[in-house]
């Protein structure tokens, strides 16, 4: 079945008990928030699946992983994403969404460049999160005196291995950070993540249009919760 195919059945059957619903997704969803300017698909798409995954809606996983690569999202840099997630949204949501991805992309014929994956040259730090936003970010001396495990696995393996690996830009893996954590209410860092984000060239009225995203696929209090911390700052 194709993908088109696969959303007209699954329309039809919310059809049979929620049919307002479905033309609210249809006008507001499908033919709106995707086509407004600020973000691009391929952005939307990172935002959505980064939501998707940190609030483990395994039964979207298909038609929007679909959709990422047809955004332009490659194989390869599907996997990165998924691998930044494990860090973000949990190993358990990355684990059911790696297996809902392997599906998709056998389908297509698509494969992962594994070696490339497993061990990629790692970019410089410092390119990518300046030393001076890096205890903002990753508040490793905040944490230090009540978890030396929490510190020493902060500054090990999310500062030293995910953030400089080169599967995705900066602009994206803090575009993807900062809708996962939105997604989970995790707002505290947020500002934090933003300064970092605009240190890349992503700007608070980006993070802005990535909420209305949150609000559909995950829950208006989660998107307007966020938006009250950065307002705040």
């Amino acid at each position: 079945m194709s993908q088109a195919s696969a959303t007209d059945a699954l329309f039809e059957m919310l059809s049979s008990v929620a049919p307002a619903l479905v033309d609210l997704t249809r006008e507001h969803v499908v033919d709106e928030l995707w086509h407004r300017p600020g973000l691009s698909t391929r952005e939307r798409a990172l935002v959505t699946v980064a939501a998707l995954v940190a609030r483990n809606a395994t039964l979207a996983y298909p038609h929007y992983f679909n959709k990422a690569l047809d955004s332009g999202l490659s194989a390869d840099e599907l996997s990165e994403l998924l691998t930044h997630l494990g860090c973000y949204a949990s190993l358990a949501n990355a684990f059911a969404a790696i297996g809902a991805a392997r599906e998709v992309l056998l389908q297509r014929g698509l494969q992962v460049d594994l070696p490339a994956a497993a061990a990629p040259p790692l970019l410089d730090l410092a390119a990518v999160v300046p030393f001076h936003l890096q205890e903002a970010v990753f508040g490793i001396g905040q944490t230090a005196s009540l978890s030396p495990a929490l510190a020493h696995f902060t500054e090990t393996v999310l500062l030293q291995k995910i953030w400089r690996r080169p599967g995705l830009p900066a602009r994206e893996r803090v575009l993807v950070t900062l809708a996962a954590l939105a997604a989970m209410g995790q707002t505290e860092r947020l500002p934090a993540y933003l300064a970092l984000a605009s240190h890349h060239g992503l700007h608070r009225e980006q993070f802005g249009e990535a909420l209305a995203h949150i609000a559909f696929y995950c829950g208006w209090g989660l998107a307007q919760r966020a938006a009250a911390v950065v307002m705040a700052e």
